[in-house]
Formats: structure tokens, C-alpha cells, sequence
């Protein structure tokens, strides 16, 4: 009376590599920005319409492409706009525009006040042209 199971190195050689699998697809689905698939956005390749603040090209570089929109959309609006307005000019959807936002007021870049059902949101006062702290 052997307390041995048939067939378990073959559970073993089956379940190490599902559990793997399942970890690394978790990962991929909690982190999706670390994607090495997306292409690499040069600092140059940032049109340059205009001379910009030198503080708001070097915010700029280090922001990811969705942060980007949403600042150079703010910018191009005059540094106040509604967060329901951003979200339909950057094409982003009402949650990623939301943790968007949330990330950039927690660096100071961006503040954020209630307006009836949605919030004014405001480029903060050292990146905007011709005002300095």
C-alpha cells in the first residue's frame, strides 16, 4: 500500500510550466507600458510648433506617449481645460485619461479642481509660457 501516485512527473513537468506561463501573462496584463514591442519615440521626433518653456521640454521628455498627448493637448488649449474635454481630444478612454491625470497631479504637473461632474484640470503654473513660480 504504496502512498505513491501514478503519472505525478508528468504532473510536475505540466503544472511548472502552466504556472510560469500564467505568471508571466499576469505580468504582461498588470504592466502593459513595459511592452518592448512598442516603438521607441525619439525626443526629436516632438514636433516643435512653437518655442516652448525650456521646464516644459524637459517634462516632456521624460513623460510617456499617452502623458505627452494629454500635456501637449493642455498646452495647445491654453493650460486649462475640462477633464471630459481632454479625454475626447487625446482619444484616450475616460480610465486612462482618469490615472493619467491622477500620476501627473501627484509629480506636480498638472492640478486638478471639481467642476460639476467632471474636473477642471490645469497645466501647473512653472511649465506655462511667460509665468514663473
Amino acid at each position: 500500500m504504496g502512498g505513491q501516485v501514478p503519472g505525478s512527473p508528468w504532473l510536475v513537468l505540466f503544472i511548472g510550466p502552466l504556472v510560469v506561463l500564467i505568471g508571466v501573462l499576469g505580468y504582461a496584463l498588470v504592466f502593459p507600458e513595459l511592452d518592448e514591442r512598442k516603438p521607441k519615440r525619439e525626443p526629436s521626433s516632438v514636433p516643435m510648433a512653437e518655442k516652448r518653456e525650456p521646464a516644459l521640454d524637459a517634462v516632456l521628455q521624460v513623460l510617456s506617449e499617452d502623458e505627452r498627448k494629454v500635456i501637449e493637448t493642455l498646452v495647445e488649449e491654453g493650460g486649462t481645460m475640462l477633464q471630459k474635454d481632454i479625454r475626447w481630444k487625446t482619444g484616450l478612454s475616460r480610465v486612462k485619461t482618469h490615472r493619467i491625470l491622477f500620476r501627473l497631479s501627484k509629480r506636480g504637473i498638472v492640478s486638478a479642481e471639481k467642476y460639476y461632474n467632471t474636473n477642471r484640470i490645469k497645466l501647473a503654473d512653472w511649465l506655462q509660457k511667460g509665468k514663473k513660480p
